[in-house]
């Protein structure tokens, strides 16, 4: 091997070994009876319940029923019965670096939600600018692709509540395709019934009835067929820490997983539905909205 090969190895390797603790989340996804927390040793231990981010610092400590549920870079550890737990020398090898593939995307998503070096989304392949979208009329419902068939319910916010709305419809080359008046800020897209082609970006938007300059945003969709989505989730379902997740955690991956494929619509369902199980305003909401964000400025 030569020489410059030899140094481009080992500096990809050494930046690997050299990944810090701060760029991969450790989270308590379950806990049942009494689990306390520290955040370093010797700190007070208060009670803490799912979902958590945890400190590599951190101790955790259960009493002699309780149970623990951590992940951390594509790993879950179980902890059972009474004793102390240093966060950090359960995750040893994980720590150590960050595996390239879906661990790694789903490392990016989880610190853009709780915080820390990628918390500002900065990374995300999504990429642009954050900015306040400047229209009197937001959509609330990110389309991306859409498996064909589906009835998709786009809903939409005003400034100025308004007895009518039109809903609009353009290709590629800018041409009118469908557009329909209604009288609630929603809209019920049947991609079956519109002869739209797969395949095809189009755009929609959502402007006041006789008022064009009172409008939305410009949105953009693609239909793709059924088992371009069956597809992907497939790859999903094949990763061993999907495999190993509860239902909630499930969720967060299909949302990620769907998100970075582009599929939109799909991935805020998914972390509509893991909020719901959740239950709280908690991780899952936080990475909805850090989703949101991401979405919102792959518009500019």
């Amino acid at each position: 091997m030569s020489k410059p090969i030899v140094l481009i190895a080992g500096i990809l390797l050494l930046a690997l070994s050299l990944q810090s603790q701060g760029d991969v989340p450790i989270l308590l996804t379950k806990s049942y009876k009494k689990v306390r927390y520290a955040p370093e040793q010797g700190a007070k231990f208060t009670k803490i319940e799912a979902v958590k981010s945890l400190d590599a610092k951190g101790v955790l400590k259960l009493g002699g029923k309780s149970s623990a549920r951590l992940y951390c870079n594509g790993a879950f550890k179980e902890l059972e019965g009474k004793g102390a737990y240093a966060v950090g020398s359960l995750f040893q090898e994980e720590l150590r670096y960050t595996p390239m593939g879906y661990a790694n995307l789903l490392n990016d998503r989880l610190m853009a939600a709780i915080g820390g070096p990628k918390g500002s989304d900065t990374t995300s392949a999504v990429g642009g600018v954050i900015t306040i979208e400047a229209f009197p009329i937001t959509v609330n419902t990110p389309t991306g692709k859409l498996a064909a068939g589906q009835t998709i319910p786009l809903r939409w916010q005003s400034m100025q509540e308004v007895p009518e709305y039109r809903f609009i419809i353009k290709d590629g080359a800018g041409k009118e395709v469908h557009s329909a008046t209604v009288n609630k800020m929603e809209y019920a897209l049947d991609l079956g019934s519109l002869g739209l082609k797969t395949g095809i970006q189009y755009s929609w938007r959502v402007v006041q009835s006789g008022e064009e300059r009172v409008s939305s945003n410009k949105y953009f969709f693609t239909i793709t067929p059924a088992e371009e989505q069956e597809k992907v989730m497939k790859n999903l379902q094949e990763e061993e820490a999907y495999q190993q997740a509860d239902p909630m955690m499930k969720k967060l991956m299909e949302g990620v997983w769907l998100e970075n494929f582009g599929f939109y619509y799909a991935a805020d369902k998914a972390y509509q539905e893991a909020a719901r199980i959740e239950g709280k305003q908690g991780l899952s909401e936080n990475m909805r909205r850090a989703f949101t964000r991401r979405w919102r400025r792959s518009l500019e």
